[in-house]
Parts: structure tokens; C-alpha cells; sequence
């Protein structure tokens, strides 16, 4: 699972499930097993040495609230899922080439057939659980029966599973096999692209049967089991993962502690702690005062990132894309948001130079589709910048030819329908508020008449499954990794973060042509290119520029970005962080 930093001046925050693990090496789909034996550089000539307690800020107004390791689209934010995979180890870790490495990760190795139907994953047995027990197959296999349940048409709220979709392991897995102890093989229903497939195994990981399977057999009524429980974190006490949550105090801090049965790098921090910020200010003053060792300076106070004196600054390009979101569900603003000449006027509002030059102080990229700026898969057609470029003008003359004009400053068609939109976003952010002024002032130029909303994120996750609660929603990135972003769950007709009522026949069959196998690497190529196209043209959201991510580090905490095996990953491994 991708996982988001903190950190940075607009803060995307969803988990993406889908993209469990960023494909790099399409080239050789064909082969027999991947691996990546990276390690983490060391960050200066100092020896790193144990101790310390590292204070690091969360964006404002948000916290953990979801800490089981399988995430429901109602806690689907990138804030819980670091909270997740502090505790709990995915089956591999992404190396700097996009594939597993198998030197910090429970499987050690994953082979496949020629066909791409079966896969065989094995496990090194060093790890165990913190109560001594060892991680086995059928720990994974547990899991694996909860996503069947969390994906299930029936599956309760606050289910389904993030990565479900037409093209999830929920219905592309046929059987799921323990072979013995350390073992398991997954059988799909139809030939998978070899190498998109490997990212789709990244979603197994093991749980803790022998102390969570209450209801053997029974997994629906396992399930409901572990939802009651999914928010309490003192349920949670059997690990594998490098930290524990000891304190968690909601809207204050949650404190981690080294799990000491930890099989893999040994944390060297005694304590790591979150701490909750309820704006940028009050972020940037435990920054300047040392409370804070970890934090992000916000795109306004960019002028003042070589004054702290405890500090360094680090600037980053992430691992995502932004978007405006649009809901087609919507009773008062559906049918008009579904219209595409109504998109595409929208998009031609959207000033992303601008708001790169004076929001993200020229630090950040444009986005155009689905998959990242740094991705070896964005069509070089679509490098050139957005397809419809911010010319208010083009876009007053695109509505007026589908029937909309300018009455008392607003756009209205012979139905009386207006152009005039609520913008949700989350509080705050001083960049995003930024941001969405300058959205709705360059619409306005096109007479398109959109109020502002500042709305708490949590209350804005809630508020995806309720139609009438909102209408479009900015301030918001999805981590997509820098593979090649082709997913189901996102833009896919009923996926499971497509909460928002997109859908493309067209666009369906161009992804599923795009997951499947190829017979060579330059016509799997040619099918994403037409996959990102598509997206670029028809709009399911409105594109938006994503700026540099802005870091804070305490100049006594070293191994926060050399830890990071893929530059831009929407992740921390705090187990190599240390305090000189």
C-alpha cells in the first residue's frame, strides 16, 4: 500500500489501494520472478546510535482514527494507513526499481507462470508476531478471506475494501492455496499482465489469525468482528511491524514505541509521536520553537525556510496527482457535471502555472492524467502540459456553443440551469486556501459562479458516500506510486473509490486492454498511452497541478528520506531514523 508523508504545502491524503505497488519494469513482463535488493543509503558518516524521542506534525485537523490493515473506503486517507504499516508489514517493500525487495520484506520471493495465471509466493521465515508466534501462509490466507468479506456486495459500511474493483484481487483470484508453512500460491480466473499483477499481490499481508479469528470459518461474522474493533487501538496488540502504538489521545498525539520482537531493522528511536495540528500556524511554531522534528512548511511561509535555526529544509517532487473532484451523484449539480463540454470549460479555468508559480513558489508539475509526472510511462504526447490549457476565453466560447450564455454574470442554459458550484476543501492549509481563491476567481471569468467551503478532511472522507453533502471538492492528491496508475477502483465503473458516479464504457475496456498480458513491452506500452489519453480528454475530474512536497527536518534527526527507497514515495520507515 502506498502510504502518504505529512509533509509538503498541498497535502494529498487517500490511500489508493489498488496501486499496492508501483510497476516499473513493464520490459519484462515475461519473466520468471522479480526482485530488488536496495538498502537504504546512510544518511551521513555518523554511526547511528539508539535513543531519542522524534516529534513528528500531522497535517491539520487530521489524526488516526482507522488502524486495522485493511482499509475501508470511509477511513480511506494516507494519515491512517502510515499508522497501519507501523504496526503491520505488507507482504514486500518496493525497491528503487519498483520491485520487491526481498532484503526488508516478508516474502522472499515471487515467481509466476508463463501464462500469468499462477503465482508462488514464499516467505522467509525469520518473522514472527510480537508474542513469538511465527508469521505463516495461513496468516495471510486469514486476510485474504476478510478482503473476500469486505468486498462483498453486502459488505456493511463503513466496506467495501478500498481495493476492490473489476479488476482487484477480490474477483481476479481463483483460488488461494497454502502450500505449506511458509508458502502460498494464488490461481486467477484469467490471464494478468505478470508484472501489474505483482503490484496486485503487494495488497496480501499477514494477520494474526491465531489471535484475531474469533469466529473460525465464519468470515462475515469475522469481519463485523474486527470493524467494531478497526478504531481501537488497544485491539491491536499482537504486531509484526516495526513500532507499537502506546497512547493514543484523538485530537492531541499518538505515541509509537519500538516493538522489540521485530525481525527486521530495529527502530533505533525510543519514541515516535505524532502530534495533531489544528493549523499551519500553530505547525510552524513548534517547527521554530524544536517541539516539532519532523514537519512541513506551508507553500505561504516558503520565504522563510532558510530561517529556522533547528531546522533544514528539503523540498520533494511527490509520487501523485491532484484533482479537482466532481460528483455526478449530485441531485442539484449531477447532470450539469456530466455534461463534457461543461468539463472541459472548467478545465480551461484552471490556471496551473499560475497557481505552481504563486501557491507552490515554482516548485511543481502539472498534472494532466492519471499517472504521475515521473512515471516512464506518461505519454510523451502528454508531457507537453494539460489538453485543455487554462484560456478563459476558449472556455466562455466552448459554453456559449453548447448552449449556455451569460445571464446577470452567470452561465445559464434554456433550462435555467446555472453554472454555480460549492467547492469543498479541507481546513486548515494556508496553500489550499490559496489554491481554491484562485480557482474560483479565474472561474468567475468564465461565468462560472463557485462558492467556497471549508470543511474538516475527516468530515469530507464521510461526506464521499453521501450524494447531497457536496458537490466538487479540491485540495485533494491521490498517491498513485510511479508505475503506471492503470486501476479499476478509481475511474472504473462501480470501483470502490469511484464514489463519485463516473462512467465510461470506453474507458473501461481501455483499462482492461491495458491489465492485460502483452506480447511485448512496446504494444503494453501503446495501450496505457491510450489508457492516460483518454483520461487527459474526457475528464472524469479536472486536473490540477501538485506542488513540491515541503519538509522540516530537525537537523539532529538523520535516515528520514535516505530510508525511502523510491524518491517521491508517499512513505516513511521510521525504524531508520536516528537522533545524533
Amino acid at each position: 500500500m502506498v502510504h502518504l508523508s505529512r509533509r509538503g504545502n498541498v497535502r494529498g491524503r487517500f490511500a489508493w489501494g489498488g496501486m499496492a505497488a508501483a510497476v516499473l519494469l513493464l520490459a519484462a513482463a515475461c519473466a520468471p520472478s522479480a526482485s530488488s535488493s536496495s538498502k537504504p543509503a546512510s544518511p551521513t558518516a555518523s554511526a547511528p546510535r539508539a535513543g531519542g524521542t522524534v516529534v513528528d506534525a500531522l497535517g491539520p485537523v487530521t489524526g488516526f482514527d482507522w488502524y486495522l490493515p485493511l482499509m475501508a473506503v470511509a477511513y480511506n486517507s494516507t494519515t491512517n494507513a502510515t499508522a497501519q504499516s507501523l504496526q503491520y508489514k505488507g507482504l514486500y517493500v518496493t525497491g528503487s526499481n519498483g520491485l520487491p525487495d526481498y532484503a526488508r520484506s516478508i516474502a522472499s520471493d515471487i515467481t509466476w507462470n508463463k501464462a500469468g495465471t499462477v503465482y508462488t509466493v514464499k516467505m522467509n521465515p525469520k518473522w514472527h508476531w510480537s508474542n513469538g508466534a511465527p508469521v505463516t501462509a495461513s496468516d495471510v490466507q486469514f486476510e485474504w478471506h476478510m478482503i473476500q468479506a469486505a468486498s462483498a456486495a453486502n459488505a456493511p459500511a463503513p466496506w467495501p475494501w478500498t481495493g476492490a474493483g473489476p479488476t482487484g484481487i477480490n474477483v481476479t483470484v481463483k483460488s488461494f492455496r497454502v502450500v505449506n508453512a511458509h508458502e502460498f500460491q494464488v490461481t486467477t480466473v484469467a490471464p494478468e499482465n505478470q508484472l501489474w499483477y505483482l503490484g496486485q499481490l503487494g495488497n496480501f499481508m499477514p494477520f494474526p489469525k491465531a489471535s484475531w479469528d474469533k469466529y473460525p470459518g465464519q468470515h462475515a461474522k469475522e469481519l463485523a468482528y474486527l470493524t467494531q474493533n478497526g478504531s481501537n487501538p488497544s485491539f491491536f496488540s499482537v504486531i509484526d511491524g516495526p513500532f507499537k502504538l502506546i497512547q493514543a489521545v484523538p485530537e492531541q498525539s499518538w505515541t509509537f514505541a519500538p516493538n522489540p520482537h521485530y525481525d527486521g531493522h530495529k527502530p533505533y528511536l525510543h519514541r515516535l509521536i505524532f502530534q495533531y495540528e489544528t493549523t499551519d500556524t500553530a505547525e510552524v511554531a513548534g517547527l521554530q520553537t524544536g517541539a516539532i522534528q519532523v514537519g512541513y512548511l506551508p507553500g505561504t511561509d516558503y520565504a522563510i525556510r532558510n530561517t529556522f535555526t533547528l531546522q533544514r529544509f528539503v523540498a520533494q517532487p511527490p509520487a501523485a496527482f491532484a484533482r479537482i473532484l466532481l460528483n455526478f451523484k449530485n441531485p442539484q449539480v449531477g447532470s450539469i457535471l456530466k455534461q463534457e463540454a461543461v468539463r472541459q470549460a472548467m478545465q480551461m479555468g484552471i490556471d496551473q502555472p499560475t497557481i505552481i508559480r504563486a501557491v507552490f513558489n515554482g516548485l511543481g508539475v502539472q498534472s494532466t492524467t492519471a499517472v504521475v509526472s515521473m512515471s516512464p510511462y506518461l505519454d510523451p504526447a502528454l508531457k507537453k502540459g494539460p489538453i485543455f490549457p487554462y484560456n478563459p476565453q476558449a472556455g466562455v466560447k466552448l459554453l456559449e456553443a453548447n448552449g449556455w450564455h451569460l445571464s446577470n454574470g452567470v452561465m445559464t442554459n434554456a433550462s435555467g440551469q446555472k453554472l454555480q458550484f460549492q467547492l469543498s476543501y479541507p481546513t486548515g492549509s494556508s496553500s489550499i486556501l490559496a489554491m481554491v481563491q484562485l480557482l474560483a476567481q479565474d472561474w468567475g471569468k468564465e461565468g462560472i459562479n463557485v462558492s467556497l467551503n471549508a470543511v474538516p478532511f475527516p468530515t469530507m472522507l464521510q461526506d464521499h458516500r453521501k450524494p447531497t453533502s457536496w458537490q466538487i471538492q479540491g485540495g485533494l492528491e491521490l498517491t498513485g506510486g510511479i508505475g503506471y496508475g492503470v486501476d479499476n477502483t478509481v475511474f472504473g465503473t462501480n470501483g470502490p473509490l469511484n464514489f463519485v458516479g463516473y462512467s465510461n464504457t470506453t474507458l473501461d475496456n481501455l483499462m482492461t486492454a491495458a491489465l492485460a498480458p502483452q506480447p511485448n513491452a512496446q504494444a503494453g506500452v501503446q495501450k496505457i498511452y491510450a489508457y492516460e489519453e483518454f483520461l487527459a480528454h474526457h475528464l472524469p475530474n479536472l486536473w490540477m497541478p501538485v506542488g513540491d512536497s515541503y519538509s522540516m527536518v530537525a537537523k539532529n534527526v538523520h535516515g528520514v528520506f535516505s530510508s525511502v527507497p523510491v524518491k517521491g514515495e508517499f512513505a516513511i520507515y521510521p525504524q531508520y531514523w536516528w537522533v545524533s
